[in-house]
């Protein structure tokens, strides 16, 4: 409710966008949040179920001050979050969020009168105006003549009550699993091959041209081939990239530890490639502050500065339909067709004090011994050699080191992440 309240106070009140997913504590999040907000007089508008890039499309047409998103997103089922998006509809950028938080420390929250107290409105039509954009935005016609076959699985989540609308825009066959709205999800949140191996064990006897993978927020997607083969969450953004730059130029942003097949895709497009801190809201605001066309990660995430500002699921799997489409290729020549490098991912549990200290202490080691590698501190630790690279940095949201490797054999990308991971062990 506090935190609410901060974001009511940043806002100075205002309409707010106000939707959530389908986890058991999301209900009780969004009655919380409902009242903070109309405590501070905020009009709310109430979306209910909604994925969270659909809510931040709404945030302007709506003439929103701003928007709550209560999801958990790619974590585990235990977990939930408020997810904080301005006026623009994008995630609130850092100084926004620092501005959130001084409002939370100091208790200045922003309190009516019984008299000036917020309105509740329910909002049921929110999806309509969001599918004609999107209809626009795709080549929805050369995607209705390829006649697909698709298998979507939204782990019981937020996009689940719009899989058949989004199936009828787009005019294709939708084959849903685990599309049944529930408290609990059906498989392991995060979208990536571990995730993917139930879709991937039938896709081939149910004649399915592609198959998709979501998390709860519809913010990340993993692709599953017509041939059975769970493609790395990483591949997402590649094959995306890949085809929006083959039509337009333009500049291109990702994460410091996004796979090196975006860098290839970039130099063999001859575009400009920009690297950021990993996050939705930083990517975002480099995108707008560098005009680029297109972001994402290597978490199975893209964002079009020119549809919305959010990392959107429904976009990502049309731009991938429309690829397939427009080439008359099938998704695992698309698949095929990328440059391919193994990588290998680790994580280090421990608390962030002990996190960043111990990151701090490894980074003199490695530069100490870098062997020709080119060192980048844009987030956390990278080190770059011609073969490949290595990268460590404190999660922003679980009590852990992230480090990630990459390389063109499997064996020197596992030998660089384990001897990583074993020089940040020691000084935990």
């Amino acid at each position: 409710m506090e935190f609410a309240g901060a974001f009511a106070a940043h806002l100075g009140g205002g309409r707010v966008l106000l939707g959530r997913d389908t986890r058991g504590s999301s209900r009780m999040l969004h009655s919380a949040v409902t009242s903070s907000l109309m405590a501070a007089g905020c009009e709310v508008l109430n979306f209910h179920i909604c994925p969270t890039p659909m809510l931040q499309f709404s945030v302007r047409p709506y003439a929103a001050a701003g928007a709550i998103s209560i999801s958990g997103g790619h974590n585990a089922m235990g977990w939930n979050a408020l997810t904080f998006i301005g006026a623009d509809g994008a995630f609130l950028d850092p100084v926004g969020g620092e501005a959130v938080l001084d409002h939370y420390h100091a208790g200045a929250f922003l309190l009516t009168d019984w008299a000036h107290m917020g309105a509740l409105r329910e909002e049921r039509g929110f999806a309509e105006p969001y599918f004609d954009a999107l209809e626009k935005r795709l080549d929805v016609t050369a995607i209705r003549a390829a006649k697909l076959t698709v298998l979507i699985d939204p782990v019981g989540g937020a996009g689940c009550p719009f899989l058949e609308e989004f199936a009828r825009r787009l005019g294709f066959r939708l084959l849903p699993i685990n599309a049944q709205l529930s408290a609990y999800l059906a498989r392991e949140a995060e979208p990536r091959p571990r995730s993917a191996m139930q879709m991937a064990g039938i896709i081939r006897q149910l004649g399915g041209d592609a198959g998709f993978l979501f998390s709860s927020d519809l913010t990340r997607l993993s692709l599953v081939s017509e041939t059975g083969e769970p493609a790395s969450e990483e591949f997402s953004f590649a094959v995306i990239a890949n085809h929006v730059l083959g039509r337009r130029s333009g500049t291109v942003v990702t994460n410091s530890c996004t796979t090196r097949m975006i860098d290839d895709i970039a130099r063999q497009r001859g575009v400009t490639l920009v690297k950021t801190r990993v996050g939705q809201a930083y990517i975002v605001s480099k995108l707008l502050d560098e005009q680029g066309i297109l972001g994402g990660e290597g978490s199975g995430s893209a964002v079009l500065p020119d549809f919305s500002r959010a990392f959107d699921g429904f976009l990502m799997v049309g731009l991938v339909l429309e690829a397939m489409a427009q080439q008359g290729k099938k998704l695992s020549e698309l698949l095929g067709a990328l440059p391919r490098y193994h990588i290998v991912k680790r994580q280090v549990r421990c608390d962030s004090r002990h996190g960043y200290r111990a990151l701090d202490l490894v980074q003199g080691q490695m530069l100490a011994q870098r062997d020709g590698g080119q060192v980048d501190l844009t987030d956390g630790f990278r080190m770059d050699w011609p073969d490949g690279w290595v990268h460590a940095r404190a999660s922003q949201t679980e009590q852990l080191v992230r480090v990630i490797s990459e390389a063109q054999t499997r064996a020197v990308a596992e030998r660089r992440a384990d001897e990583l991971v074993r020089l940040i062990e020691q000084e935990i």
